[in-house]
This record gives structure tokens, C-alpha cells and sequence, in this order.
């Protein structure tokens, strides 16, 4: 068994604990899943008649699912997040499936687990992270009850936990309660299954107006989640790194926990073709190397 009691296919797997990882160097983590998708010739077949809703793919087109994980790990990440952003009550509750949060982010989780253990090697372990976004409902604006959200999103990380993730990341937050009602439900899940171990990471969305969607500001953000007891606080989605430069180093002279970063590769611009990231591989690697160095 490893330090989290898992087994996996009959052989003893040990992965160093993450915390203690992430306190030595910086971990490189995987790109979007959505995106990904989008490349391959889905059916409304594959998505048994759920059309966009990506986590039913864990269950219809594993093959899929799997080729998106190995592809990143390929390419060299470290870690790599569960095709499960929208396995929570809002999301699901679009196509009356609110119920399966548990379902599709155990099996999300396994697949990820599956294929990070493949390329997992004595040398270069690799984590998987349990990727829990916001939804469409914004509890600050009376979308939906707390407690409907927190409830829900508690399956979505037992379902996590019990697939194998290393962490659980509470993803692209634009609404502080939302985020709240996310970190409660996940940290209810690791007392459950004696789980407490596991990192919490929770990584908000600023946009170009320089605040969350609602209005919060980054120091707001940090003053309200930090005290609920998370791992690593950060930003992601909706922007490049150069707009999220301020930002970052706000939360690093702020924060007392370590932080994570996820930027776009600049801000999208809508082309005939749809939205495209101006910001080549290199140019993304070179910001990201500021961030390590000044941060």
C-alpha cells in the first residue's frame, strides 16, 4: 500500500507525499481537458445523448479520456487533473443527471490513476488531481441553496478520493461562497474516508477587470480561503500570465501557503476558426520560468 493505503492492480505503488514535493520544486501540471476533446470526432452517441457534457465520456469513451491524460504525461507533467470539472450539482443538474456526481468522478479518477501510474516510474512519480470546477450557479446570487452545492460537491470528492487522486482541486472559482460550499464539501469527503492527508488546492479566476466575477478582489480571495484550512491557493483560467503577473505577486508577499498558477496561453482571441491562444509554447514556458523565479 502506498502512504494514502491504495493498491492498485495487485502491486504496492509508493508515491512521495505531495506536500513535501511541492515544498522541494515546482510541479508542472497538464493543460485543458475541454479543448482536448473538442479536437477529437465526438458523437452525440459518445455523449449518450448528453450532448458537451464532457464527464460522461469517463464511462462511454475511456479510450478518449485516456489518450488526453497520456498525452500530457508524455509531453512531461508532472501531474495531471480528472475529467471531472463539471461533475458537481450545477453542471450535471443541466442535464437531470445531478445525481451521478459520485459515478463519473470515481470513474474519472480511475482513469487518470490508471494512466499516471503507466508512466509513473521510481524516479519520476506522478499525481493526479481530482479537478472539481464551479458549476453555472452562483450561490451569492441565490442560483442555489449552500447546502444543495456543498452536499454535491462532498460526492464529487468522495468519487475523487476513492478513484485514486493524489489532491482535489477546487478549480476557476468566481464566486467566494461557491468556493466555500466546494472546499466544505471536499473536506467533509476526507474526514469521511480518513482521507485527511490529501491537499486541497483552490485556485480562483480573476478577470481582465482585475477582480472575480462577482467583484472580489485577490486580497479578499486570499483573507476569506485561506483560513478554511486549504493547501495551496492560486489562480487560473480567463487570462494570461502577464495579466495575472499582479495578481500572483500579490498572493505571494500574502500568502502563507504555496501557490499554483494555471494561465491561459494569453487571452483568446476569436478567429473564424473559434478562439485561439496567441502565446506559443515557448513564449508560455518563458512566463511560467518568471513566475518560479520572481514568486
Amino acid at each position: 500500500m502506498d502512504q494514502r493505503g491504495e493498491r492498485s492492480e495487485g502491486r504496492t505503488r509508493v508515491r512521495p507525499d505531495l506536500r513535501q514535493v511541492l515544498a522541494q520544486r515546482v510541479l508542472v501540471a497538464d493543460g485543458a481537458m475541454g479543448t482536448m476533446l473538442q479536437a477529437h470526432d465526438l458523437t452525440l452517441d459518445d455523449f449518450d445523448g448528453l450532448e458537451g457534457c464532457n464527464e460522461i465520456l469517463n464511462l462511454t469513451r475511456p479510450d478518449v479520456v485516456r489518450s488526453i491524460h497520456d498525452a500530457y504525461l508524455s509531453a512531461g507533467a508532472d501531474c495531471v487533473e480528472t475529467n471531472t470539472f463539471g461533475a458537481n450539482y450545477a453542471a450535471l443538474n443541466e442535464y437531470d443527471i445531478s445525481g451521478r456526481c459520485y459515478e463519473l468522478s470515481l470513474a474519472g479518477a480511475r482513469l487518470a490513476r490508471e494512466v499516471a501510474d503507466a508512466h509513473a516510474t521510481p524516479d519520476r512519480p506522478r499525481w493526479v488531481l481530482g479537478s472539481m470546477g464551479p458549476g453555472t450557479k452562483l450561490p451569492s446570487l441565490g442560483h442555489a441553496p449552500f447546502a444543495v452545492l456543498r452536499d454535491a460537491y462532498q460526492q464529487n470528492a468522495a468519487g475523487l478520493l476513492d478513484g485514486g487522486a493524489d489532491a482535489l482541486i477546487v478549480e476557476t472559482c468566481q464566486d467566494l461562497l461557491q468556493a466555500k460550499a466546494a472546499v466544505i464539501g471536499a473536506k467533509r469527503a476526507r474526514a469521511a474516508r480518513g482521507a485527511t492527508d490529501v491537499p486541497i488546492v483552490v485556485s480562483i479566476t480573476v478577470e481582465t477587470t482585475g477582480v472575480m466575477l462577482l467583484g472580489s478582489e485577490i486580497g479578499a480571495a486570499l483573507t476569506a480561503l485561506e483560513p478554511l484550512g486549504i493547501d495551496l491557493i492560486g489562480l487560473n483560467c480567463a487570462t494570461g500570465p502577464a495579466e495575472m503577473s499582479e495578481h500572483l505577486r500579490y498572493l505571494s508577499q500574502h500568502a502563507r501557503i504555496p501557490l499554483s498558477c494555471m494561465p491561459n496561453a494569453g487571452l483568446p482571441e476569436l478567429t473564424a476558426d473559434g478562439a485561439s491562444y496567441p502565446l506559443t509554447p515557448t513564449e508560455l514556458a518563458d512566463a511560467h520560468e518568471q513566475f518560479v523565479s520572481e514568486y
